[in-house]
């Protein structure tokens, strides 16, 4: 691995990490991803001093800090687990397809708020698609870049695959234009988000921008005003308040606004301000002393406009602390409504119903997130009025590695996270042949059988071992009287047709008697299971959504691929 200190010339940085990637990236799938699950492991394995170095630097309380390193071990096992079917081909027709490749050398600006989430959600996607990185950290975390070079290095990643480019802002333009750099992805504010976009559109060069938010945490008449008051304080002092997805509005219906305030602030008193390292600390300092001047003026401003400071409102020396702040009576005009509050401040809009409350979500120029709190059978048609790149109903707004990431209007552009992440930063490429896809006859003696343990045997059918083109998995299982398999869910949907038999499925808790000829369809992510209810052997044939299914067990949460030396025996059990 090459790491650029040289203010002036990174080139051997840029010609390692072209010659590094030109080999990753006829790479074989199994080996890119076997690299992740190395990258979480020693990320795992580091997560102390990782923690530590985030605290010092940027001063992020040390639970919190831990929780981000877990977060990009996580997110590098989910691609670990999921590239495959992420970068498999998609059948179109009998003649054509659509593959996806790596566009090479990505460069990385990215920010000092999550040091390392912000890098791994984008690396751990960019890799298993077979990119190189440049990683271009904020000037005040370095130590956190070189503590992320370190824990590349001792995870096998080849060298110059990844560089750390600690170089000055003046000459992001720079490596913008250079011919080795294939695309940009940018995390920060909307101002140089735009000097980012202009640099990538004259090199016309691809670019995913996720930037600043002024997210709404919309509070209804009809909602649970406990789950929301708690979750609000939480979604907004996250991080001190210093995250694009922060809930910086929250904009409550004047019916129950009085009661949710009280809760609210309530919870606010709760919070433990001090030294980041401490593990009673719930809220630590801002990274920056112009970042609590900016704050401290746009907190004035509102007062002097007409809002009610009801906590807070001060700094608190030394340090850069800023006590917990509660505004109310927050209206459009005012520096809280209308600018983006990067830190510890939240401002409490009333609304006069819930029309009201949708169109003051939307009086903003930005677009990252909402999070809408209401009955469920009513947040349907809400949901869709509302302008984000994302919508939490009855939830705080956060990223996943399973979901899409990003935004809309000056929020920015692109996705990170999920299938729709790992293809930014691929050339969607259609082929075209006079070759039609093969057909295939399968006849359940010249298949594998799975022994599932006690009683049950899986004979799989259609699936990716035996089809490159196909895009579903389907086989059958048979299940001896008295067993089942253990609750578990799935990373796609599935839907199971009783062949023979009785069986009772029980779907995200519900038990459901099931006849021969009797189908169910479960979502991706459900808990679920099926249990052969009747005296002799019950049959069920299932399809997946997808080609490369994984299995998680729910009470263990341990993740296997659908069918794999992990996934065969010992996964059946004898019926209680």
């Amino acid at each position: 691995m090459i790491i650029s200190t040289n203010p002036v010339d990174p080139d051997p940085l840029l010609d390692a990490a072209v010659l590094a990637q030109s080999h990753w990236r006829r790479t074989e799938v199994e080996r890119r991803t076997d690299l992740l699950l190395s990258i979480a492991e020693q990320l795992r394995r580091s997560r102390p001093e990782l923690a530590a170095v985030i605290s010092a630097e940027m001063g992020k309380p040390l639970t919190e800090a831990e929780a981000e390193i877990e977060k990009c071990a996580l997110t590098c096992e989910y691609y670990a687990t999921n590239a495959a079917g992420f970068l498999a081909p998609e059948q179109v027709t009998a003649e054509s397809r659509i593959e996806y490749e790596p566009l090479g050398v990505v460069l990385a600006v990215m920010p000092w708020n999550f040091p390392f989430w912000q890098f791994f959600r984008f690396a751990a996607p960019a890799l298993a698609a077979g990119n190189g990185a440049i990683l271009k950290p904020a000037n005040n975390v370095p130590r956190c870049a070189l503590a992320i070079e370190s824990v590349l290095r001792d995870a096998g990643t080849p060298d110059g695959l990844v560089g750390v480019a600690l170089v000055g802002t003046d000459q992001v333009s720079g490596l913008i234009a250079d011919d080795r750099i294939a695309a940009v992805t940018f995390t920060g504010s909307t101002e140089v988000g735009r000097i980012i976009a202009a640099q990538a559109g004259q090199a016309l060069k691809k670019q995913v921008l996720e930037l600043g938010g002024s997210d709404p945490f919309v509070v209804l008449a009809d909602a649970d005003l406990d789950a929301a008051a708690t979750t609000a304080v939480r979604a907004r002092f996250l991080n001190a308040g210093q995250s694009c997805v922060n809930a910086k509005r929250l904009i409550v219906e004047e019916a129950v606004a009085d009661e949710f305030v009280a809760r609210f602030c309530a919870a606010v008193d709760d919070l433990v301000v001090g030294d980041p390292r401490d593990r009673r600390t719930t809220m630590g300092p801002l990274a920056r002393e112009s970042l609590r001047d900016t704050l401290h003026d746009q907190v004035r401003r509102s007062v002097d406009a007409g809002a009610v400071l009801l906590r807070g409102g001060a700094k608190i020396d030394p340090g850069c602390y800023y006590r917990p702040t509660v505004l109310d009576q927050v209206r459009p005009g005012m520096a809280a409504f209308d600018e983006e509050t990067f830190g510890p401040v939240a401002a409490i809009v009333r609304a006069r119903d819930a029309d009201d409350a949708i169109r003051l979500a939307n009086r903003t120029d930005f677009g990252l997130g909402a999070s809408l709190w209401t009955a469920p059978e009513r947040a349907g048609g809400l949901v869709r009025r509302l302008d984000a790149g994302a919508v939490f109903v009855n939830a705080m707004v956060a990223s996943d590695p399973r979901l899409p990431f990003g935004g809309i209007k000056n929020s920015g552009y692109g996705r990170e996270l999920g299938a729709h992440g790992m293809r930014e930063f691929m050339n969607t490429k259609t082929v075209w042949s006079a070759q039609p896809a093969p057909r295939l006859v399968i006849r359940p003696d010249e298949v594998e059988v799975f022994d599932r343990g006690s009683g049950v045997r899986t004979v799989p059918y259609a699936g990716a071992w035996n089809c490159d083109a196909n895009r579903i998995t389907t086989g059958t299982t048979t299940f001896a009287p008295g067993t089942r398999i253990p609750m578990h869910s799935h990373n796609v949907e599935e839907s199971v047709l009783v062949f023979s038999g009785q069986a009772t499925a029980v779907i995200d808790g519900e038990r459901v008697d099931l006849e021969a000829g009797d189908a169910t369809w479960v979502p991706a992510g459900v808990p679920h299971q099926f249990i052969n209810r009747g005296a002799g052997e019950m049959t069920i044939y299932w399809v997946y959504g997808g080609r490369a299914v994984t299995r998680t067990m729910t009470a263990t949460g341990v993740t296997v691929a659908h069918l794999s030396a992990a996934d065969r025996g010992a996964v059946a059990t004898p019926s209680a």
